[in-house]
């Protein structure tokens, strides 16, 4: 039997959710709550498998007692179900390892089985909510990227950094060397270090580098 905790302010919505969920599917509506600091008592005190939690309800919000709730115990799974789509709220949710993100205005039993499978350990993002992920997500790798690069090139010297720019620049070892008056036995060491800083395993890698760097 999953033991489910219903929390919405609406009570017409909870008790439409309760009468139509209950029993199907294995599930058993153990309690409700109409507000998000209800939720999060009733969690903890009734430590129930699966939380159906409405997200715009007083007190505190679906998203954040969901946060509560996951922190005092991570094994509860929970859904927040809400009828608007707002990226922070969605973004929240993901962050704060919430198990769903669905919008209202589907069937009972679509429902019943969505809990059924978070219950399993499966996590059901609705498709709006997985694009507003997959850009947070981007957003934040790009960022990343970007403050990683930023810190590789304080790495480099004045010198290397020009190295760099006419490895970019498509130059030959050869070539660096007569730009910048030096043998080309010290270009090909230095060019050795400066791939060693970075972990680059050839010049081709250093010069796409460079090209992304703006060199």
């Amino acid at each position: 039997m999953i033991n489910v905790l219903i929390a919405d302010d609406d009570p017409d919505t909870l008790t439409a959710l309760k009468r139509n969920i209950d029993g199907q599917e294995g599930i058993h509506v153990l309690a409700t709550a109409c507000n998000g600091k209800e939720a999060v008592e009733m969690a903890c005190r009734l430590r129930p498998d699966v939380v159906l939690m409405d997200n715009h309800m007083p007190i505190m919000n679906g998203v954040e007692a969901s946060n509560i709730i996951k922190g005092y115990d991570k094994i509860i799974k929970v859904l927040i179900l809400t009828l608007f789509k707002e990226n922070n709220q969605v973004v929240k949710a993901f962050e704060y390892k919430c198990d769903g993100f669905l919008f209202k205005g589907m069937r009972s039993d679509e429902i019943a089985a969505i809990i059924k499978n978070t219950y399993m350990g499966f996590n059901r993002y609705d498709s709006a909510a997985q694009e507003i992920i997959f850009e947070y997500v981007e957003n934040k790798t790009t960022s990343t990227i970007h403050e990683r690069d930023q810190s590789e090139l304080q790495e480099l010297t004045p010198r290397e950094l020009g190295m760099v720019r006419l490895v970019t620049a498509g130059k030959k070892d050869s070539e660096i060397s007569k730009e910048l008056f030096i043998s080309e036995g010290y270009v090909k060491n230095q060019l050795a270090i400066i791939r060693e800083k970075l972990g680059f395993r050839n010049s081709k890698e250093l010069a796409v580098w460079g090209a992304r760097m703006g060199l």
